[in-house]
């Protein structure tokens, strides 16, 4: 049986399947999807200046640590 090819890159096996848009993304394309809406939410609503500070709750479970991750990936870039 083949595996599903990721529609964005074309090359590697997909993971998630994006019901709204009919996407099977591989998860290098996912992460990066996810990033993507991060910045575009954060420019949309003005979240942040360049040099404010933020604090981030983190509980320990996958959303927080995920929202982190991305976060810092974010200010690292």
């Amino acid at each position: 049986m083949d595996s599903v090819v990721c529609t964005v890159c074309k090359r590697r096996s997909a993971f998630f399947f994006r019901q709204y848009s009919g996407e099977m993304l591989c998860k290098g394309c996912f992460v990066k999807s996810i990033e993507s809406k991060v910045r575009a939410t954060i420019a949309k609503y003005k979240m942040f200046d360049f040099d404010d500070r933020i604090a981030v709750a983190v509980s320990g479970g996958k959303d927080s640590v995920s929202l982190l991750h991305i976060l810092a990936k974010i200010e690292r870039d």
